[in-house]
């Protein structure tokens, strides 16, 4: 609900900006007022909703306020909206960035776009604007075509093509007249365009409601439904900006991948929703738990990813151990008043310079399966030393170069690889010697024409060992038939060692 009420908050600029643009034409033009009343009546249908009844009630007495009374009405209602919106904290606050040349008009459109419910940066070229969006994220960026160091279409153009902006909406500005100026702005990805001389309201009232939209676009497609914490896509780019922040500044980053402990017995013996609320239980209380800096996100199932800026490993355990203390302390309880014990494992690392998310978190996650083989309610960390204890493989893989690629990725975490380069040799070592993982090309045939992996499931030994299958693109009938007999999981040629590892391991833990 709490989300919810941040965004109804956040909704409220273009509200008042549309009131305070009425209000003042309020004895002169006559559909001022029933302006007004429009907007008073959609705010006093939604703030109760939102959890804000005194603002519904200040949208209720204008909307049934008489022409004497209803300036009076007004202002107490926009009152109350600047006292609500105000409620967002900095961390929360929408920006803007500017990118004007002219530096008379780069005061008015700060003068015109400031608020205390928004932050705006103002800057004279493209190339401090680039320098900027570097290290931070914008929700809406105005952009004037005159730029001193590029043409702002050019500017425009390269905006609509970094990933980090190309979703970024943007206002351009320009003294440039006639249909050919914007509509080629269209094509290559504005969103609006104002010729100047600009009309101060009119722009005001787009960029409010613009940026509305922006954050909550933003909003729907970084954050996870479920937990209302930030998705991997979220995660991914705060760790692209943590990292490269870092390492200008020489600055340690730490990282854990949690996993939660028995999650599938709560969905098999009280249900998914159990588990649903198990995991928005344990989201709040990580939460609380953590400081403004530190980043939690839900990464996939039951896995949770958390980043540490300026915080090296010590520090990243003591702030692992406040998680396990918070969940301890604050037991989940299902609808009818049952305790239910839940506890995570965890793998630790510190974050090299210039490192990507994928060799990070692969090496997180090594460490996760370390701490999920000594038992449950663990963490393990790169300064442990803990080997991880011999498993056997099988491999079941006749080109060479896969086979060796696979085999030296699971032979450098510590794992024992039985590789069978054809079918009756794969189904004869999987029945003499037990594995704790099977690795099978689809292609592989076992003998009298069946399939290995029909062979092995069938056999009394590989009933419950799980099977990693590998495949090419274009292979989705054999996926199919391979899942029917009991596959687990799979893999397309050509894959990373972080892919290979990650399933692996998940597969291991389960």
């Amino acid at each position: 609900m709490e989300d919810m009420r941040k965004w109804y908050r956040g909704s409220l600029p273009a509200s008042i900006d549309a009131l305070r643009a009425a209000r003042k034409t309020l004895t002169k033009a006559p559909g001022g007022v029933d302006s007004i009343r429009r907007i008073a009546h959609s705010l006093r249908g939604s703030a109760s909703s939102y959890g804000f009844p005194s603002l519904g009630e200040s949208a209720r007495a204008v909307e049934q306020s008489g022409p004497e009374e209803l300036a009076i009405c007004l202002d107490r209602l926009l009152s109350e909206l600047i006292r609500v919106s105000a409620a967002l904290g900095p961390g929360d606050l929408p920006s803007i960035l500017i990118v004007e040349h002219d530096a008379q008009m780069c005061r008015l459109l700060e003068t015109i776009l400031s608020g205390s419910d928004r932050e705006v940066v103002a800057l004279g070229s493209a190339g401090e604007a680039l320098a900027v969006l570097e290290d931070r994220q914008f929700s809406l960026i105005i952009l004037d075509l005159s730029l001193p160091d590029t043409d702002g279409r050019n500017f425009l153009m390269l905006l609509r093509e970094r990933s980090a902006t190309a979703g970024v909406p943007v206002i351009v500005l320009s003294g440039m007249a006639g249909p050919q100026p914007k509509t080629e702005c269209f094509a290559l990805g504005a969103d609006a365009y104002f010729e100047k001389p600009l009309a101060p309201e009119v722009l005001k009232a787009a960029v409010s409601a613009r940026l509305h939209k922006s954050v909550e676009h933003r909003r729907e497609a970084r954050q996870d439904v479920l937990t209302g914490l930030p998705n991997r896509a979220s995660f991914c780019e705060a760790f692209l900006r943590t990292s490269a922040l870092a390492a200008r500044k020489k600055e340690p980053v730490s990282l854990a991948l949690l996993d939660f402990d028995l999650l599938k017995r709560i969905n098999d013996h009280l249900g998914h929703v159990a588990g649903d609320a198990a995991l928005r239980h344990a989201a709040r209380a990580f939460a609380d738990a953590l400081r403004r800096s530190d980043l939690l996100a839900r990464w996939g199932g039951d896995e949770f990813a958390l980043l540490l800026p300026n915080t090296n490993l010590l520090g990243a355990r003591f702030a692992v151990e406040k998680l396990f203390t918070a969940l301890s302390g604050s037991p989940f309880r299902t609808q009818d008043g049952r305790p239910v014990p839940l506890s995570f494992s965890a793998g630790l690392v510190s974050v090299p310079a210039e490192a990507s998310v994928e060799k990070a978190m692969a090496s997180a996650d090594r460490f996760l399966y370390l701490a999920k083989t000594g038992g449950r309610g663990h963490m393990v960390s790169e300064a442990d030393q803990m080997p991880a204890q011999a498993k056997k493989i099988l491999l079941a893989e006749s080109d060479d170069l896969v086979a060796a690629l696979v085999a030296e990725n699971l032979s450098r975490e510590g794992f024992e690889v039985v590789h069978c380069r054809d079918g009756g040799e794969a189904l004869r070592s999987a029945l003499a010697h037990p594995c704790a993982l099977w690795i099978l090309d689809l292609k592989q045939e076992a003998v009298h024409g069946r399939s290995l992996l029909y062979d092995l499931r069938t056999s009394w030994r590989g009933a419950r060992v799980p099977v990693l299958m590998i495949t090419s693109l274009g292979a989705d009938q054999a996926l199919a038939r391979g899942f029917e007999l009991g596959a687990d999981d799979y893999l397309v040629k050509p894959f990373s060692p972080y892919d290979l590892m990650t399933r692996v391991h998940n597969l291991l833990r389960k």
